[in-house]
């Protein structure tokens, strides 16, 4: 009895750790796949922006667009200089996506995954973009050119902002958000573009991060691509203590588990 004791303690004292960091690997692995897949909820905020923009642009133009550029020119702006910071700043929270992970902060992907899902996200945001500017030839309210719509500051600096929210939180997505709505302002007060210009670029760079999150496991997969996670700020090596007691001798021997 005393034997069948000691072999029930024991086996309850090794499986134990490995099954509660079995069942934790799981859930992290469901939330992971839950984050990465597709999810309507995903497109409400791009959605409105871009619905916005495309309603602005086709029946307000005058009432609207035209109503908010008087008043950044004649109101606000003035007679000041243009202020062109915003042509350098727009590219801060792509920085921030791929550089606060090796910087410790915690990030869902390694930074291999960081690159490749905002490299399709960028794709594919600079061909809707371009595709946009070069069908819809929409004149700038400055009159440089018809390249206005949408704003490519603005949806380049707003991919980056929500790559960072994906891949951090809202921790650091707010100071990245704070970022990119900065580059859309500067875009009206500078008179490069309407407002509706600014909101359809803000959605389209939205929803071509979630198209990031959404290609990187399949684009991984095709390509034959292993999942690091270096550069995510997550431990390299997991150490678990596994503790045991010999069924024979009752000796108490203790372990430790390496998980690379």
């Amino acid at each position: 009895m005393k034997r069948l004791l000691t072999i029930l303690l024991s086996v309850l004292l090794l499986a134990g750790p490995q099954v509660r960091a079995q069942m934790a690997v799981r859930v992290d692995t469901a939330a992971f796949r839950s984050s990465a897949s597709f999810r309507p909820t995903q497109l409400i905020a791009p959605g409105a922006l871009i619905v916005s923009g495309v309603g602005i642009h086709c029946f307000a133009h005058e009432s609207i667009d035209g109503a908010v550029n008087r008043w950044a020119q004649e109101s606000w702006r003035g007679d000041r200089p243009e202020r062109n910071f915003d042509n350098y700043i727009q590219y801060l929270p792509i920085v921030m996506d791929l550089g606060l992970g090796l910087a410790g902060a915690r990030a869902e992907h390694g930074l291999l995954d960081r690159v490749i899902e905002g490299s399709i996200g960028c794709l594919a945001l600079g061909a809707l973009s371009w595709g946009c500017k070069s069908i819809i030839n929409s004149p700038r309210p400055n009159g440089v050119d018809n390249r206005s719509f949408p704003s490519g500051h603005t949806d380049w600096v707003f991919i980056g902002a929500e790559l960072v929210r994906m891949e951090y939180g809202w921790d650091w997505g707010i100071p990245a958000y704070l970022i990119a709505t900065t580059v859309g302002v500067m875009r009206i007060y500078n008179n490069w573009h309407w407002l509706s210009d600014v909101l359809f670029g803000a959605g389209l760079g939205i929803l071509t991060a979630h198209i990031g999150g959404w290609l990187l496991e399949p684009v991984k997969d095709w390509l034959n691509i292993p999942t690091y996670t270096w550069g995510s700020g997550r431990p390299a090596v997991q150490a678990a203590f596994a503790p045991r007691i010999d069924p024979v001798s009752g000796a108490f021997c203790p372990g430790l588990a390496l998980n690379f």
